[in-house]
């Protein structure tokens, strides 16, 4: 199997129990992965938006034991209130806007 098909594979696990278990409000691909480069070094690159009171690195922890990613993978968790911020950053406009791709988000239908 190629690895863009092992981590489309490990990606649907994820994103089934971010949107089920974790209640993730938006889910966000970003990274190798979103820009469709086959690297054998790619990875899961994944922005989650939930409205929690955790501290920052309570809900990193909380994501990587619901979800016990088989693959590697970069989950980053933020609330509603804290993606405000990031949405200004460079970092964010440049490879997250440009280049990322939400793939859920709640109340919304996704193709």
């Amino acid at each position: 199997m190629k690895r863009s098909e092992e981590l489309s594979k490990e990606l649907e696990r994820i994103v089934k129990i971010l949107i089920d278990e974790y209640k993730a409000e938006k889910i966000i691909l970003f990274g190798s992965f979103a820009r469709n480069e086959e690297k054998e070094w790619a990875d899961i690159d994944l922005i989650i938006v939930k409205d929690t009171g955790k501290p920052f690195y309570k809900r990193l922890e909380e994501v990587v034991e619901i979800t016990k990613p088989e693959m590697a993978a970069d989950i980053i968790v933020y609330t509603p209130e804290e993606m405000k911020s990031v949405e200004k950053s460079i970092f964010y406009i440049e490879e997250v806007e440009k280049k990322g791709k939400v793939i859920y988000e709640r109340g919304r239908k996704m193709v």
